[in-house]
């Protein structure tokens, strides 16, 4: 018999109890993204040029896919200790945690031996010419080197949470991010190597924090920590696989829109397309990381109620979480909004504060921060959705939001707009898809502790006391 333990996400938690262990969750998704937008962005864009600015983000494509390969093993094993947790299952919770780490390690070695293989056949594909090509090697022959290594860190980042000390991933974000600014500062700024410094910064960052989580996870004191795997690797891939699949299919989707997202801005635009597209999307994956950062930490509390059949406190998370989705969408909007001209200054050098390069980036900047409510929205949906076990539900909103409406946005306005129609494609697909992903919501709202019709005040069947 397992000893009786008492996980802290699974307490009941008041709303600022919940934002209060959430908080460095979402801190530490935002020190990320600002890190990452430091390092790839902000650095490389004034100090070496956007063009080799856009050398570097002809790659994004590639980084959504190991994105991808992220949420594949990261979410879905989250999912299932949580969810064994609650059922009072702590040895098998170790033991998934274990496996995946394991796994984790071999999958990032293999792609990291064929994108180093490929990389001058990738980078074709991908739109580089002659003078983008030189920089996209670079990156792709350090920065990928490590996939092994970034794969096991994003697994320790996702388990902190679910090991109830969601703290560990700010400072670990915060210590990854130091290095990175320190070292670009040393390399790209004082001693001038360019793209390289920027991608040894981040070799250096992702090896630092590697080691903190190993150290972490093998302290016994710990409710998640490393055991003895027990065999069953594969099977227990294969399961978190199949939790973390309608991620992976969303990820993997926004792999080929940004490749079609790329072909068009070098059809329409050029290269100052691809880098206006860069700084766009850098700045909106600052300003909504802390909706990755709170249903990251929530999604672990969602499935830890989930398995042990606690009816009302799913209903009283759900409130919760519409709660903090339309207080974080207002503040998010009127930020964005409101700060657009001197975050857009942040990153460009004085002589393109001006022209087609800077119109192009206010303009998409603009669109980006008026979607967040759908954006936000859709990604908070999905989450849940798969926190509670419907991968099917969430696997049909991705494909249907990324593979249907994004494509065919992507391939359809610009031919009526062009190039603003690129920038149109993102919010309009997020319009559509939210309205989708709320009917998909609402048809499986039962399995978050609700009965039609909703918010039925009576006690229902199986309601924990």
């Amino acid at each position: 018999m397992e000893k009786e333990t008492v996980n802290r996400i699974g307490q009941d938690f008041s709303l600022f109890g919940l934002l209060k262990f959430v908080f460095p969750s979402i801190l530490t998704n935002l020190f990320t993204q600002v890190f990452k937008t430091l390092d790839d962005g902000l650095f490389v864009s004034r100090f070496v040029g956007k063009t080799a600015l856009a050398g570097i983000n002809i790659l994004n494509p590639m980084h959504f896919f190991q994105f991808s390969l992220n949420n594949l093993f990261a979410l879905g094993a989250s999912n299932i200790s949580s969810r064994k947790m609650g059922e009072g299952k702590q040895l098998e919770a170790k033991q998934v945690f274990t496996r995946v780490v394991i796994s984790a390690a071999a999958i990032g070695g293999l792609f990291a031996l064929l994108v180093n293989i490929f990389a001058v056949p990738l980078l074709r594909f991908l739109g580089s010419d002659d003078e983008l090509i030189g920089y996209g090697l670079l990156s792709l022959r350090t920065v990928f080197l490590i996939t092994p290594v970034s794969l096991v860190n994003v697994v320790f980042n996702s388990y902190y949470s679910t090991a109830g000390k969601p703290s560990m991933g700010l400072f670990c974000s915060v210590l990854n991010g130091s290095i990175n600014i320190l070292c670009d500062i040393i390399l790209i700024v004082v001693m001038k190597i360019g793209v390289l410094g920027a991608c040894i910064a981040t070799v250096t960052g992702e090896a630092v924090v590697f080691i903190v989580g190993i150290l972490f996870f093998t302290n016994k004191r710990n409710e998640i920590y490393f055991v003895a795997p027990q065999g069953e690797i594969i099977p227990t891939t294969l399961a978190a696989w199949k939790t973390g699949l309608p991620q992976f299919i969303n990820s993997l989707s926004l792999t080929c829109t940004s490749l079609i997202s790329n072909y068009q801005l070098l059809r329409y635009v050029g290269n100052d397309g691809i880098a206006a597209n860069s700084i766009v999307f850098d700045l909106r994956r600052i300003l909504t990381a802390s909706f990755f950062g709170y249903i990251g930490c929530v999604g672990p509390i969602i499935s830890y109620n989930y398995g042990s059949k606690n009816r009302p406190r799913l209903r009283k998370l759900m409130g919760q979480n519409f709660i903090c989705w339309l207080g974080g969408v207002f503040l998010l909007t009127t930020a964005g909004l409101l700060l657009r001209k001197p975050l857009i200054s942040i990153f460009m050098k004085s002589g393109d504060n001006s022209g087609q390069f800077y119109e192009l980036t206010y303009y998409g900047l603009t669109l980006e921060f008026l979607g967040i409510l759908f954006f936000s929205g859709v990604t908070t949906m999905s989450r849940m959705l798969i926190a509670v076990n419907l991968q099917r539900a969430s696997l049909v909103l991705a494909i249907v939001r990324n593979l249907v409406l994004r494509v065919s946005l992507l391939l359809l306005l610009p031919t009526v707009y062009g190039s603003k129609g690129i920038w149109l494609a993102s919010p309009g697909t997020e319009l559509m898809a939210f309205s989708f992903a709320a009917f998909i919501f609402y048809k499986n709202i039962h399995e978050f502790g609700f009965d039609r019709p909703l918010f039925r005040k009576n006690p229902q069947p199986g309601d924990a006391k």
